[in-house]
């Protein structure tokens, strides 16, 4: 399990044995993960445990969590959306800086099962710029994301002229001055 912003991560083993074995190797010879030395310890748990249903493709949740690491570039709903949409007609998206950069995307309830996974399984891990803007995707605990406007950092893409009152007030006036 990756905790990036910690800069931690868990790993848990099929057995005791293995555990010991990777930290005895890691104590003796160091371990250079992108090119930072990694170091080992026990956990004083013998299991991760996961929120929710963050492990479980099937368990139904058609909203991902992304994390954003080594965010060179902005990343706006434009952004998230031309990345996420190919793998799957995306709903809402809700990008929030708490912890680093993270967002939620939310999938049609009818692709619940086929565009979560797909897109999970696709961008888990994939740069958005080249060397940069790193996603860790996991299932989100939210089953729907509730948007109340439309701008850099959220968008509902069922409702495109959401918290655009002065739009809809241009096109009311116009059309009632046509009218008259």
């Amino acid at each position: 399990m990756m905790m990036p912003f910690k800069r931690q991560a868990l790993v848990e083993f099929e057995n005791i044995d293995s555990a010991k074995e990777c930290v005895t190797f890691a104590a003796d010879e160091p371990v250079y993960i992108a090119g930072q030395q990694a170091f080992f310890n026990y956990s004083t748990s013998k299991r991760i445990t996961r929120p929710g249903n963050t492990d479980d493709p099937s368990g139904g949740n058609k909203v991902l969590l992304l994390s954003i690491q080594n965010p060179l570039y902005p990343i706006t709903v434009d952004v998230l959306y031309t990345v996420c949409n190919p793998v799957g007609k995306v709903q809402r998206i809700v990008i929030f800086k708490r912890n680093g950069i993270q967002a939620m995307v939310e999938y049609p309830l009818f692709y619940t099962f086929l565009c979560a996974q797909k897109a999970k399984a696709a961008l888990n891990g994939a740069d958005i710029y080249a060397g940069c803007c790193t996603l860790k995707i996991e299932y989100a605990r939210p089953t729907r994301l509730n948007v109340i406007r439309n701008d850099n950092d959220s968008w509902d893409y069922t409702k495109p002229y959401l918290g655009r009152r002065e739009f809809i007030y241009n096109v009311v006036n116009n059309f009632a001055h046509y009218c008259n």
